[in-house]
């Protein structure tokens, strides 16, 4: 389950985007749409101290929260150089209750409300 202690702020902001995209039905999702959730996220809150995130921190962030088991890592078996065959990712937890705990987050919690 959620531990923000052994979670990196992307991490965190990366599970506040795929609870809100789980819960709207939009997931499995690739890295690039997770990436402009993550900005329209938090060009939404107040007093966040970055704008969004790059793409090598969210694939860092997927990549840790994929081991962690927080999310299902899906890969294609076509794998063209076109960019197709890239990963896709959903959510490995209950969205309302990672929902309650990310909200009650000092850092990120006004990110969801």
């Amino acid at each position: 389950m959620y531990d923000p202690d052994s979670t990196t702020f992307a991490q965190r902001i990366i599970l506040c985007c795929m609870v809100d995209l789980a819960e709207r039905g939009r997931t499995p999702v690739d890295a690039a749409a997770i990436r402009s959730a993550a900005r329209d996220l938090l060009e939404r809150a107040d007093g966040q101290p970055i704008g969004g995130l790059s793409e090598a921190d969210t694939v860092r962030a997927l990549g840790g929260l994929a081991e962690a088991g927080m999310l299902d890592e899906q890969r294609p078996e076509d794998r063209s150089p076109v960019g197709k065959g890239r990963p896709q990712y959903a959510l490995d937890a209950n969205a309302a209750e990672l929902r309650k705990a990310l909200e009650s987050d000092a850092d990120v919690g006004s990110i969801l409300n």
